[in-house]
């Protein structure tokens, strides 16, 4: 079964960003086949979350489901300590793509994207 691209996603959640009235951007593009995806939403209050994208097998609809995961949940965490996570991340895996989106409210358009 093949693996929805991770371009479309990105693109796909970008678009439902700025539906919201968020600023989308990508930070650092990642291969446009399989790169893993982080996303950073900054909430303009010095803090920020991190969401990595996670594939789920759902063998109801038989699909892989994407899913973003929240990497510090229940915490609010500076968005300094968010960017030195992300320059972790990207030493590990050059091929990882980096969206930022601001949302004062939070909202991650990534969540439950349909795509």
């Amino acid at each position: 079964m093949n693996e929805l691209k991770a371009e479309i996603i990105i693109n796909a959640g970008i678009r439902a960003a700025e539906r919201n009235f968020a600023n989308a951007y990508v930070i650092k593009r990642g291969d446009s086949e399989a790169g893993a995806i982080f996303i950073k939403i900054d909430t303009l209050d010095g803090y920020a979350k991190l969401y990595s994208r996670n594939l789920v097998y759902d063998f109801d609809k038989n699909k892989n489901l994407v899913q973003f995961q929240d990497l510090y949940p229940n915490k609010k965490i500076v968005s300094r300590d968010i960017d030195m996570r992300i320059t972790k991340e990207i030493s590990v895996d050059r091929d990882c793509w980096i969206v930022e989106i601001e949302d004062k409210k939070g909202f991650n358009p990534f969540h439950n994207l349909d795509c």
